[in-house]
């Protein structure tokens, strides 16, 4: 990929040094692009001089948001700059030996990340062109995205683990969220400790480097480009990993380099750069214009602040470096503390009130989240955010209605939704959901904290896709709003996620329509194949296979008063005792209840909600000769059926769940199901594989489950089949025989997503 530039007018400045106010544009605009893809800049225009005045006070403007004052450059010391000269010194290379000694030579240096052995490497790294190579040393960038998406997962997590050596330290080579990584390497650090014997790295882990290694070489060639005198290269250190080309042994060249520790680096009013840029020092063509963005008008659904840290009183941005730091180290009550006090000194700041709000509610202080996201609705009232935080904390509170009442408008306001700025070289996905019939509500991590979701009516994409590898923009489909939309983001794939034909037949119809306006895009989960899979359908199309049983299925309508009319309508239907009663709509067994007989039919309706479609399902016991019950559970990914689960349990209705009271006792359990995970064909046998695979046919999605079990006469019996099926790793850990296999299927869906990309 070749790097963007713009063409660059003649410098105005009025002195070889730039000016406070200068300096402080230029500084937001250079921590923009540091923040965003692909992590670095390049600053054309200053004049090629030996002096670092420039250099340094913008990395130190950079660092603390400020411009120097009269009295000089000087800084507290954690703005402290590190400065250093790159030429060629062969007395200092021969007297250093690090495999820093390389920056003193003309050979070239792979890509890599500068203060790799610190406890903490510097954020800001920075060097300035004084004296240019005219035949190579050729800069090389290579940012973290670009090498996360040519990774498997097992790669991501053995890269996570602490065990290389940095320093005399151990440590993780990516590091932070995984939302975010960060990465420190340096390879020829590592292998200069591995080589002395201290430190012994296990193959898995030399394995993940050599794969990291052949990332970096792939994506190396994406970003290359020659600095002239005068230009500077800013770079996020912990987000792109930087190289150069080799250059002739008797070259003069000369760059200043600069390294620095920031807490966070300065943005801009506006986004300035979403590419690599080169930012000119003009006056005819100032550094705070923005820059043209197509998209940005529905992809970015979170209304601005009016102000930014650059604009807040010290006290303030104090407070707001110290919440970050705290919340990154977990240290909540603190963090919620300097968010609140932050909060009182400027009260109309929403991106403050924002991230105050988040961390009340994902530490459960829901009252007091509550009151902060209803003031940042006071203050934006189409805050997209602030929107849904505050329906899922009303809707947990019991109030449905005006839950509704708070979604509805800002999500016909934004029907396009993404958490990131799109990244140029990665594909892009438009991910549809439904918003009619479902709700944002709160659940709790596994670490104890909370978060709110989209509840209802679809399947869960966190462990089927690699988020890193693609740019995920949301379709918010409510209302019908699709039909009024003229313009789509520049797309490569449907994913549609709606999942339940009965909760979503509104949505899928909605779906439906806005897929025909764009026939040439390939789509995963045709909405109309979705719409056929209710349980009603299931029940009369897959039991025209031979040899597959799916149980008579109705749906009925109670109305809160015609008991008896509801009785007389079941029985008439031909369903015999016992009988299973669950809510149309509901995936989880919570809604489900096996009936007896008709005693129990009456007092299962009067206490069951009124004006609501419930199925009645005829029951089966499907007890097997150990006298437990049995669940099979099977994907269908691209065509091919992937093992899931084989759950043994004492009672009928069975779930992932219930593994921990009977199967996490029993061996025998567990090496059955061990036994269907790496043999399915043996362990259900061909005939069945086809009868599986003639459901398959019918059914014609993408992506679906199969739950069921085989009955003694060899019939597969079919407990439930749909799109809506979860797929995680939560078991993972206490049934450790399963993560491969639920990898596969992860690995399978990405795939497909490939496939269809390609094609």
């Amino acid at each position: 990929m070749s790097i963007p530039t713009f063409e660059i007018p003649q410098v105005s400045v009025a002195s070889e040094h730039l000016e406070p106010e200068i300096l402080q544009d230029i500084a937001r605009s250079i921590g923009t692009a540091l923040s965003t893809y692909p992590h670095y800049v390049v600053v054309q225009g200053l004049p090629a001089i030996k002096d670092r005045t420039n250099l340094v006070n913008l990395a130190q403007t950079i660092g603390d948001g400020q411009p120097p004052t009269e009295s000089g450059i000087s800084r507290p010391n954690h703005h402290k700059v590190s400065f250093t000269k790159v030429q060629i010194n062969p007395a200092k290379a021969a007297a250093n030996k690090s495999v820093t000694q390389y920056s003193r030579t003309h050979l070239p240096l792979p890509p890599h990340t500068d203060s790799s052995y610190m406890p903490r490497p510097h954020e800001l790294v920075a060097f300035q062109c004084i004296v240019a190579d005219a035949t190579g040393g050729e800069s090389i960038m290579v940012p973290l995205e670009d090498i996360l998406q040519q990774l498997d997962r097992a790669t991501i997590e053995r890269l996570q683990a602490p065990v290389y050596p940095f320093g005399d330290q151990l440590r993780s080579i990516l590091f932070g969220d995984a939302d975010q990584f960060n990465i420190r390497y340096y390879r020829a650090q590592i292998d200069r400790t591995l080589e002395q014997g201290k430190v012994l790295l296990s193959e898995p882990h030399q394995a993940a480097m050599a794969a990291l290694d052949t990332a970096l070489q792939q994506a190396e060639s994406g970003h290359r480009f020659p600095l002239q005198a005068g230009h500077i290269v800013f770079m996020h250190n912990h987000r792109v990993l930087h190289g150069r080309t080799g250059f002739l042994e008797a070259s003069d060249r000369l760059l200043y380099r600069v390294r620095l520790h920031v807490n966070s680096f300065p943005i801009a009013p506006q986004p300035l750069i979403s590419t690599p840029a080169i930012i000119p020092l003009t006056h005819e063509q100032s550094p705070s214009q923005p820059l043209p963005q197509p998209l940005e008008s529905f992809l970015n659904p979170v209304a601005a602040s009016n102000d930014t840290p650059d604009h807040l009183p010290e006290l303030v941005r104090s407070h707001l470096a110290l919440a970050k730091t705290l919340q990154k180290d977990r240290q909540f009550s603190a963090a919620i503390d300097h968010y609140r006090q932050a909060s009182q000194l400027v009260p109309e700041n929403l991106e403050i009130l924002r991230d105050y709000g988040q961390l009340l509610l994902r530490t459960g202080q829901f009252a007091d989240a509550t009151q902060v996201f209803q003031r940042c609705l006071a203050i934006a009232p189409d805050d997209y955010d602030s929107s849904l935080a505050l329906s899922s904390l009303v809707n947990v509170n019991g109030d449905e209605e005006k839950a509704q009442s708070i979604l509805r408008p800002v999500m016909r306001q934004n029907p396009y939704a993404t958490k990131h700025p799109p990244a140029p070289q990665k594909p892009t996905i438009l991910r549809l959901r439904g918003l009619d019939g479902s709700a944002y509500g709160i659940v709790q991590r596994t670490d104890g904290t909370y978060r709110y979701l989209l509840q209802g009516g679809h399947f869960s994409i966190r462990d089927l896709i690699d988020k890193q590898h693609y740019n995920l923009i949301i379709l918010n489909i409510i209302d019908n709003n699709v039909d009024e939309l003229t313009e789509m983001p520049q797309v490569e794939l449907f994913l549609n996620t709606i999942a339940c034909p009965d909760l979503k037949r509104g949505s899928l119809l909605a779906a439906a329509r806005f897929i025909d306006r764009h026939p040439h895009l390939p789509v995963i989960n045709d909405p109309r194949r979705v719409l056929l899979t209710t349980r009603e359908r299931n029940a009369l199309r897959l039991n025209m296979i031979p040899g597959v049983r799916f149980p008579q299925t109705e749906k009925v309508h109670w109305d809160g008063i015609s008991l008896e009319a509801v009785v007389r309508e079941i029985i008439g239907l031909g369903f015999t005792f016992p009988l299973v009663i669950r809510l149309v709509g509901s995936q989880t067994g919570s809604t489900v209840a096996l009936i007896k007989d008709e005693t129990e039919l009456r007092d299962h309706f009067q206490k069951s909600q009124a004006n609501r479609e419930y199925y009645v399902i005829q029951f089966r016991d499907c007890r097997n000769a150990q006298n437990v019950f049995n669940k099979t559970r099977v994907f269908f990914i691209d065509g091919n059926f992937y093992p899931v689960a084989n759950l043994f349990h004492d009672a009928w209705n069975v779930h992932s769940g219930d593994r921990y009271r009977v199967m996490a006792q029993t061996p025998w359990m567990q090496a059955r199901e061990q036994f269907f995970l790496n043999d399915p064909i043996n362990y259900i046998g061909l005939q069945n594989v086809d009868k599986l695979c003639k459901i398959r046919d019918a059914i014609g999605l993408d992506f679906f489950g199969i739950d069921f079990t085989l009955l003694e006469d060899g019939t597969l019996f079919i407990f439930e089949l749909n799109a809506a099926m979860r797929h995680n790793f939560d078991h993972a850990k206490n049934f450790p025989y399963t993560k491969p296999h639920l990898q596969r299927i992860s690995d399978a869906f990405d795939a497909m997503i490939q496939h269809r990309l390609q094609r």
